[in-house]
């Protein structure tokens, strides 16, 4: 079986450590697979605007491709901007779109450039009364009833019956209404949601043209699947029928926007970790590696996605058995897999995780003041 995402060999990865010094655990980015990336989802999506969601992966070398691409970026707080803008990025083409911002976030936003904000209710666009200056303001739909594997609507978005109230809100305090945007959650393999999702937008922007409120701009978000430990549908045929909602249900002249996080960096990245240690518990083999859930595997707890591993000794002559995968910290907590079919391990063995390039280095942390894993950037 291919491992979706494995772009590196056993022997690739050995060099790599023995040119760099590298010690595990580390990660590898490929430049290359952002670049293919971000073209597989530019010709899926005709005429729609990628602005990378810095959230999932805020590598500067995944920001530089993407700006070199001629594409721009979401971005969810004023590091983000800091660090997008540093890759090339121009400010004034970024959305932030966190629904909820501080007042001092959103000075330093519109201070640094910014022009493109997204709220969800009315007490979040009053916050934009006072600053004396003009921004377009977005507002978010919740969408229900996602198999998206992360819900993004349980915390934010409004309901289809508030967009023309909050519309009119967002021309009272003195701005512009700058569109419609939603998300129908983080891993969707069902485009259907998508349709769903652009049918109720058609009919929303015919409601606001009847009220006198042009349109100009629909995010359609992100959520496009990346291949983990199961397949997903290719990035065009996923893409078609979203296409053609939008061909049927919104006019021609609205700008159109996404915002692609996971579709773009999951791939391009690889884990290399060790095994540490070993020990037999309850009759089952159990493995500890120096990476772990309060490090890079942190996307299993936050972000609910399993990864497969990739072992360089095959079975070694010794059938699979049932085993156990844990992290290096002391807490008991820091299990990577309960129960994982693996053939008979070695205290030094590599073992690596493809398609750990989201919601994985992110979220990691220094517990127990174990060091991170570090990047290496190839191609």
């Amino acid at each position: 079986m291919r491992i979706p995402g494995l772009e590196v060999s056993y022997d690739q990865v050995r060099e790599l450590m023995d040119l760099n010094g590298l010690h595990t655990p580390f990660l590898i980015l490929s430049r290359e697979t952002v670049r293919q990336n971000l073209e597989k989802l530019s010709k899926a999506l005709p005429g729609v605007g990628i602005h990378y969601a810095i959230k999932a992966n805020s590598h500067p070398a995944i920001l530089e491709e993407v700006a070199k691409a001629g594409h721009s970026f979401d971005i969810a707080s004023y590091e983000e901007l800091r660090m997008a803008h540093a890759a090339g990025g121009r400010v004034s083409d970024f959305i932030h779109s966190h629904p909820i911002k501080s007042i001092p976030e959103i000075k330093m936003a519109l201070d640094a450039g910014v022009e493109i904000f997204v709220a969800d209710n009315p007490d979040e666009i009053e916050k934009f009364r006072d600053f004396g200056r003009k921004v377009r303001i977005m507002l978010r739909l919740k969408i229900e009833d996602s198999s998206a594997l992360v819900n993004l609507s349980y915390k934010f978005g409004c309901m289809p019956k508030d967009i023309i109230p909050l519309a009119i809100k967002v021309l009272e305090v003195g701005q512009e209404f700058g569109g419609l945007e939603f998300h129908v959650g983080s891993q969707c393999v069902d485009n259907g949601i998508y349709l769903f999702a652009v049918e109720t937008v058609g009919g929303l922007i015919r409601e606001l043209e009847d009220k006198g409120i042009p349109v100009p701009m629909l995010d359609i978000g992100g959520g496009f699947p990346a291949p983990y430990v199961k397949e997903v549908p290719g990035i065009d045929e996923f893409c078609a029928p979203i296409m053609e909602a939008i061909g049927r249900h919104i006019p021609a002249n609205i700008k159109l926007a996404c915002e692609p996080g996971r579709f773009v960096s999951a791939t391009a990245v690889n884990l290399v970790t060790r095994v540490i240690g070993k020990s037999m518990r309850a009759g089952k083999q159990w493995y500890y590696l120096d990476d772990g859930l309060y490090g890079s595997f942190s996307g299993k707890v936050y972000d609910h996605m399993s990864y497969l591993p990739i072992t360089g000794n095959g079975s070694n002559g010794h059938p699979y058995k049932r085993s156990v995968l844990a992290g290096p910290t002391c807490d008991s907590v820091d299990v990577i897999f309960k129960e994982i079919s693996l053939p008979r391990l070695e205290i030094g063995d590599l073992l690596i995780f493809p398609a750990m390039g989201a919601y994985c280095s992110v979220s990691a942390s220094s517990f127990n003041c174990l060091r991170k894993a570090e990047y290496i950037v190839i191609d």
